[in-house]
């Protein structure tokens, strides 16, 4: 997930809760015995509300989107306070306590020696961003080397190791914030291994996302609407706990395949509902990209898929 880096860098459901919901609300007022309980059985909780998140990288970009957003992610500060200060939930860039891992093309891949001292640091500086509860990536696209990524176990365990030291770290130092990492597909699809590590990484943290971007080839569909149709089955069942997002392609290459595009997104969004939470990349922030791949440049049919998430 080439955006959610330092440099470069939860979906609403605006529907009426259901009736399940109502009735716990009027057990609440008229107490459970009222409900039929006789005051000895618990109601259900409503169901969570999703949350629709966005990728940004300016702080002007929050009043400009046209997603209905109540969640953003961003690497400047800045824009993470504007986030905050909009009321929606602010994802907190995090990603100075492990290097990527390409790091570990002929050398063993570690934390970084200052890993604390930076994280301390941080926590000194932006105690108004670290609520209770706030979300904080600190991996991203975690095992996935973009210039060959290895399903060998003495390559994966050193990523483990290290990612487990940095989330004691953040279990020490910021104990109230929910600690996440991303995964890509690219480094998963066809390595047991790699899906092992994966699997064994979701179960030392609170939120995972994952990001099965599509990059014109049309072979490869298959592979990214599956991949998604079993990432929360798998997610949970490595961490009961732990929360999904999918991190939903709003970018497209303008001279990719308007209708293979178009019917990937239209499988991915529906396979969404699986999530807890969704997250938009490429809508206005697209990162190194040109800005003429962004989703708010897409045609009205394109457009017309996204709409559950837009603004009237």
């Amino acid at each position: 997930m080439q955006h959610f880096t330092s440099t470069a860098l939860s979906k609403i459901d605006f529907r009426v809760r259901s009736i399940g919901a109502a009735l716990f609300m009027a057990c609440a007022v008229f107490s459970l015995a009222a409900c039929g309980g006789g005051g000895t059985e618990v109601a259900p909780l409503p169901p969570p509300v999703k949350l629709v998140g966005e990728v940004l990288g300016q702080p002007e970009q929050v009043a400009t989107s046209s997603l209905k957003a109540s969640a953003g992610y961003s690497g400047n500060l800045d824009t993470a306070r504007a986030i905050q200060a909009a009321g929606h939930a602010p994802m907190l860039d995090m990603l100075f306590m492990l290097p990527p891992a390409s790091a570990t093309v002929g050398q063993r891949y570690a934390i970084h020696a200052d890993a604390e001292q930076k994280l301390l640091a941080f926590v000194r500086a932006n105690a108004d961003l670290l609520k209770p509860g706030v979300r904080v990536l600190i991996h991203d696209e975690i095992y996935w080397n973009p210039q060959g990524s290895s399903d060998a176990v003495d390559v994966l365990q050193p990523q483990l190791e290290a990612l487990t030291q940095a989330v004691a770290l953040m279990r020490v130092h910021a104990p109230q914030v929910m600690v996440g990492i991303t995964v890509s597909p690219y480094g998963s699809i066809g390595r047991p291994a790699t899906l092992d590590y994966i699997k064994r990484a979701i179960a030392l943290v609170d939120w995972v996302g994952t990001d099965p971007y599509w990059f014109g080839d049309a072979t490869g569909i298959a592979d990214l609407n599956e991949w998604t149709r079993t990432f929360p089955a798998m997610a949970k069942a490595s961490n009961p706990k732990v929360e999904t997002w999918l991190i939903a392609q709003a970018f497209k290459d303008p001279a990719w395949d308007v209708a293979a595009f178009n019917g990937l997104m239209g499988t991915q969004l529906m396979l969404a509902q699986q999530f807890d939470h969704i997250i938009f990349f490429g809508w206005q922030f697209v990162s190194e990209l040109p800005a003429s791949y962004a989703g708010m440049n897409f045609s009205s049919q394109t457009k017309q898929l996204y709409a559950p998430y837009l603004k009237p």
